[in-house]
């Protein structure tokens, strides 16, 4: 992911590049996104089955997957578009811009890390979420196996192989083994 402008860029600009535009807008900054690597998709694929069943059966929500674009911030605006999302169904039932990007946070917002992002990127991206409200931000690292739970007091607890990710008080009672989002 590389910096495209030098001037601020607002939402209205980037929606005149057009819908398929392979960029996410962060602080008034375009950052190209490439596609992703098989491993990076079968992570994603797997958040979004396990968050899927979970809605399924313990806390209705909606799977947000396919690059989902979610207003953040404004002026300078953010428009990320994490790898798979949640928002819980009381949350996403009211709201009626369903043909406009989403405007209110996820509560739970998932980047898998592919090699060609860098760790600085990453961070500004959990920066992002985090003061934009998302109350759990989960990073999964395809190289070390392992995800980074991050949360709006500035905890940041890594699950390893061997380790259950639970879904603490934002996803209560969520707990999968983390060897299943890798295998």
């Amino acid at each position: 992911m590389s910096a495209t402008a030098t001037k601020l860029v607002t939402l209205e600009d980037y929606e005149a590049l057009g819908e398929d535009a392979p960029y996410e807008l962060i602080r008034g900054v375009l950052y190209e996104t490439m596609p992703t690597k098989l491993m990076h998709a079968l992570v994603a694929g797997r958040f979004a089955r396990f968050f899927g069943r979970y809605a399924d059966s313990t806390l209705p929500g909606e799977i947000i997957v396919g690059e989902g674009g979610f207003v953040l911030e404004e002026d300078p605006d953010s428009l990320l578009a994490p790898d798979v999302a949640f928002i819980r169904t009381e949350r996403l039932l009211p709201y009626r811009g369903r043909n406009d990007w989403i405007r209110i946070p996820p509560d739970v917002a998932v980047e898998v890390k592919s090699p060609s992002n860098t760790r600085a990127e990453i961070a500004r991206k959990v920066e992002v979420y985090l003061a934009a409200g998302v109350p759990l931000v989960l990073v999964a690292d395809t190289d070390d196996e392992t995800i980074s739970a991050h949360t709006p007091d500035g905890r940041v607890r890594v699950y390893r192989v061997g380790d259950d990710l639970d879904g603490g008080d934002v996803l209560p009672g969520f707990r999968v083994p983390v060897a299943e989002f890798f295998k």
